[in-house]
């Protein structure tokens, strides 16, 4: 028999939540967790998703008073056809999947299927593997650390940390200042050795002289994986794999794979090795396991990612996601402590010694959150359906 459950109540909120450190790379600063944390309620049963908004990642959707604004429309429209209906997990699944949503709905779409999910396994007692019917690969999870754009006293602090926990693989963010990179690059492999698993990400913000001349340095220091060099539907990627200087490289696409048909296109023109997937720029968990399977089957590697300031919501969407997709070529996230100054979740998703965690089971989603915090770290929110208007 199929558990239904019913939405008659939704509302967002916009978090802030300072980080311990800033956060910089080569397209933004941030000293805060930004998160949209949606709520949905119905017939006595709670869901919380969580959306992240980046306007160079998946596009604007509205800036600062009009961001829960634009935020709260676009929810209101994919929750619609479900209001007030008798729904199954199956029926809600078959719904979000079938939604022509352009790129910067995307976040919002996950925010929305995370927490129908988390209502679904509340209201049946199952916990996520069991109301997905997929038992997870993986028992723990390995995660990676990220090195910022900082002052290189900042970063020698930072990976004298990494190293202290024992993490096996960094990503360092990289910009267009070409001696940054040379110190940056040059501290991190002193500290590190040359055994060190070492990847860089420009984050779109190169040209092709750029790239060219940040390729020759990251070959001086044994690094060949290179994450986002230009950008979205920029065809400076072919004249790059086509040049000499690129053999021995792979490149990840992270902003420039969105969808489905992105990573098609990537697999026919041959423009990408690797493709970073990230529950909120993708649309979800769904939507993530069904682009990694079909990057599997295009012979594409792919990566878990997240983006930074992931409250514990987002952090256990993303441990299941590495324990059902064990073939990631790297898991970054769970970043909770190490970054947050507070979560809204009771958990603490941190990652452990060596960057291991262990999956949850029999517990929902694997996070409860509090409701107190969550209305103290939010700087607004708003009823998502017609009839609640602005709370």
């Amino acid at each position: 028999m199929k558990q239904l459950t019913r939405i008659e109540k939704a509302e967002i909120c916009a978090l802030k939540i300072p980080f311990k450190m800033d956060f910089t790379h080569a397209m933004a600063s941030r000293a805060f967790s930004d998160s949209l944390v949606l709520k949905i309620e119905g017939r006595g049963e709670k869901g919380f998703g969580e959306a992240i908004v980046r306007d160079y990642v998946s596009g604007e959707i509205g800036k600062d008073a009009d961001l829960l604004k634009d935020a709260k429309e676009i929810i209101a429209r994919i929750l619609e056809p479900l209001i007030g209906k008798d729904v199954s997990w199956e029926e809600g699944k078959e719904y979000l999947d079938s939604l022509a949503l352009e790129s910067h709905e995307l976040p919002l779409l996950c925010a929305v299927e995370t927490a129908l999910l988390d209502m679904f396994c509340h209201s049946s007692g199952k916990d996520i593997y069991s109301l997905l019917k997929k038992e997870p690969l993986k028992q723990t999870i390995q995660y990676g650390g990220t090195l910022p754009m900082l002052s290189l006293s900042e970063a020698e602090y930072v990976l004298d940390m990494y190293e202290k926990v024992n993490i096996r693989n960094i990503r360092i963010k990289l910009g267009t200042d070409l001696d940054y990179n040379v110190e940056i690059l040059k501290l991190s492999r002193e500290k590190l050795g040359w055994n060190f698993d070492l990847r860089v990400d420009a984050n779109a913000s190169w040209s092709l002289e750029i790239a060219l001349e940040s390729l020759e340095l990251c070959r001086k220091y044994g690094i060949f994986l290179v994450e986002e060099p230009f950008g979205r539907n920029r065809e400076e990627i072919l004249f790059l794999l086509k040049h000499p200087e690129s053999h021995d490289f792979q490149f990840v696409a992270d902003e420039s794979a969105l969808t489905v048909n992105d990573i098609e296109a990537m697999a026919k023109n041959r423009s990408y090795h690797m493709i970073n997937l990230r529950l909120s720029k993708n649309g979800g968990l769904i939507k993530v396991l069904k682009m990694a399977k079909i990057a599997e089957k295009k012979g594409l590697q792919y990566q878990i990612g997240c983006h930074v300031g992931e409250t514990g919501i987002l952090s256990a969407l993303g441990r299941v996601a590495a324990s059902i997709l064990p073939k990631a070529v790297y898991v970054d996230g769970s970043y909770d402590s190490y970054l947050l100054s507070e979560n809204i979740t009771s958990e603490n998703f941190s990652f452990g010694f060596g960057g291991v965690a262990e999956i949850i089971r029999k517990q929902g989603l694997g996070f409860i959150v509090d409701e107190t915090r969550l209305g103290r770290l939010s700087i607004g929110k708003t009823g998502c359906l017609p009839e609640m208007g602005k709370l």
